[in-house]
């Protein structure tokens, strides 16, 4: 609002102006010194007409740079025209990190057998409490990128072939390629199959799962590592009177992790009435028995194999075998590309990067849901470096800032208790 009369005193001076200043300034300046709306006004308009010549002047010129482009292979002109393709193979922990990352610069399309996601780590609960998988699993992101569903067959340079439920193979092609494939388990369900693509199916499987374990006396878990030693927690946490035995080739239970891990969960299990087999190799699994190396059968109402988790590696197999190492594992670069066995780059697949559980990792490095966000983060990141034509990160120094990623886990010992260790420091107790 322009007031009537402008106020006197000191405040009201008129300011000095510069001798040279131009007269279109000098004539704006006297207009507003009145307070004359109807010029203010028309000052206005003139401004924002000239703001719209140069709003079309824009628009011409990108059409005519468009035209200059027009039947140019995209390996040139599409990219500079549109946003880069992105595929991401895997809807877990590595996948999505990804997908929230590049989503809003590129175009992503995410690619799983499934449409939802199962928060791996807490799905043993399962097997004793299905009706927890609402808590622990959610519908796949489409809303800033596109889902597709379907098993992934092969990998290329520039494409990937997949099938769908109904059987049928189909191509989608992309200027960058993101491989979190993941990892299979044999004891099921622990992890999802193509033959449970939707939550409805998943549920069933844990239904069944939890049922026929609610009906036995005996379980037998083949294995020593922290899902042999989870899943037998929540049994006897559920079933206190149900007789579980650990088998596990190694001296000690989760033996990859620092010695008090172990010692501590060992305390837990057998507090409970478990009892540990150690330096026992299995030779062969059935599902009321396994045989150890030695001829030693022993058997149960049920058995679950938690020998390790192999890669999910089987669309790689093709044009990508001579990169996979000695355990079905991609072989990457410090920059998470695809290696040849001397660490040198893979010919023709600079534009694919390899996260999380099918990936190899550096010595030392654990398989778990963080290490492979911290993947993801490189990988995402030398996507977009690649894309700009920038020199690219070295993992895990570009996630973490130093050569080695930080030990975090937790091994969880029935609802509320655990073992919770940052590198050397290991906790348990309640938690």
């Amino acid at each position: 609002r322009i007031p009537r009369q402008m106020p006197t005193g000191p405040r009201a001076e008129k300011p000095s102006l510069p001798e040279t200043a131009p007269p279109s300034f000098m004539s704006t300046f006297s207009i507003l010194r009145k307070g004359s709306v109807d010029a203010t006004c028309g000052l206005i308009i003139t401004l924002l007409s000239v703001v719209d010549v140069a709003l079309l002047l824009v628009l011409s010129l990108s059409q005519t740079v468009a035209s200059l482009f027009k039947g140019v292979t995209r390996s040139s002109s599409d990219l500079l025209l549109s946003r880069p393709s992105v595929v991401v193979v895997g809807g877990s922990f590595s996948g999505l990190w990804a997908q929230r990352a590049l989503s809003d610069s590129y175009d992503v399309t995410l690619v799983d057998f499934k449409d939802y996601f199962e928060y791996t780590p807490g799905v043993l609960r399962l097997f004793v409490q299905p009706s927890w998988l609402s808590r622990l699993s959610g519908p796949l992101p489409r809303r800033r990128n596109k889902l597709v569903v379907g098993e992934v067959v092969a990998v290329h340079p520039t494409e990937i072939t997949l099938r769908t439920a109904d059987g049928e193979e189909a191509q989608i092609p992309f200027d960058y390629l993101l491989l979190g494939c993941g990892s299979s388990y044999a004891a099921a369900p622990v992890k999802a199959s193509p033959r449970e693509p939707d939550l409805p199916s998943r549920r069933r499987s844990w239904e069944e799962a939890a049922a026929r374990l609610a009906r036995a006396s005996s379980v037998l878990i083949a294995g020593g590592g922290p899902v042999a030693v989870e899943l037998a927690a929540e049994v006897l946490d559920a079933y206190p009177s149900v007789s579980v035995t650990l088998v596990t080739s190694g001296t000690s239970l989760c033996s990859g992790l620092p010695a008090a891990v172990g010692e501590a969960t060992a305390r837990w299990l057998e507090l409970r009435g478990a009892a540990l087999h150690y330096s026992s190799r299995v030779e062969s699994v059935r599902p009321d028995s396994v045989t150890l190396v030695g001829g030693q059968v022993l058997s149960a109402d049920i058995v679950y194999p938690c020998m390790g988790a192999p890669p999910a590696s089987a669309p790689l197999e093709g044009s990508l075998a001579s990169q996979l190492d000695e355990r079905r594992r991609l072989r990457l670069t410090p920059q998470l590309q695809p290696a040849e066995q001397n660490g040198s780059p893979a010919s023709g697949w600079s534009r694919v990067f390899g996260m999380g559980d099918v990936a190899s990792l550096p010595a030392g490095e654990l398989q778990l849901g963080h290490t492979a966000e911290l993947n993801a983060h490189v990988a995402a990141e030398n996507m977009r470096r690649s894309a700009a034509g920038r020199p690219l990160e070295e993992y895990p120094r570009g996630a973490v800032g130093c050569e080695r990623s930080p030990r975090v886990f937790c091994v969880s010992l029935g609802p509320h208790d655990g073992v919770v260790a940052f590198n050397g420091l290991v906790l348990s107790g309640a938690v």
